[in-house]
């Protein structure tokens, strides 16, 4: 879910990105990023409501562990290694959490690429044009990961957390 699906979906952009080149707007006002960020720059509002929310959610059942198998994290202490199953409260907070600072790091990324493309459009070399091909290839999996994970934590929200161990 974190890795494979994005990067699948990362590579699947890439071959697109190469075979029509010449007629995707990926940096302009109207572009592929700019649209992006016009979805994105909402979202951690939203992820930050669904954590207070789970944060402080009634509902005793949500702090029994997740059926097996379990998720764990491993958490160090005083460099001891501890090994600590989720309940479902932790595994929701910890993604809200992580989809709240992936959204806004996608947010920051996507300024900064606006920002750069504004100076070298029409004048790139084919260096950079490579360069900014790959940086999009890599911006766009951490779009598909935050989007994946979105979705997983939807339905996880949705249908798993009402169903009984």
């Amino acid at each position: 879910m974190d890795w494979v699906f994005p990067g699948l979906l990362a590579v699947i952009t890439a071959i697109l990105l190469f075979i029509f080149r010449h007629s995707i707007n990926i940096y302009g006002g109207s572009g592929i990023i700019s649209r992006i960020l016009g979805f994105v720059q909402n979202l951690p509002g939203f992820y930050i409501a669904a954590l207070a929310a789970i944060a402080t959610f009634g509902r005793t059942d949500i702090d029994n562990m997740i059926p097996k198998p379990t998720p764990t994290i491993v958490e160090v202490r005083a460099g001891e290694k501890n090994e600590i199953p989720l309940t479902r409260r932790r595994f929701l907070c910890m993604m809200f959490a992580f989809l709240t600072a992936e959204s806004v790091v996608v947010i920051l990324a996507s300024i900064a690429a606006l920002s750069i493309a504004g100076d070298y459009a029409g004048k790139a070399s084919e260096s950079f044009k490579l360069f900014s091909g790959g940086a999009f290839v890599l911006y766009v999996f951490f779009f598909y990961q935050m989007l994946i994970a979105t979705f997983w934590g939807l339905f996880y929200l949705g249908d798993r957390i009402h169903q009984v161990d």
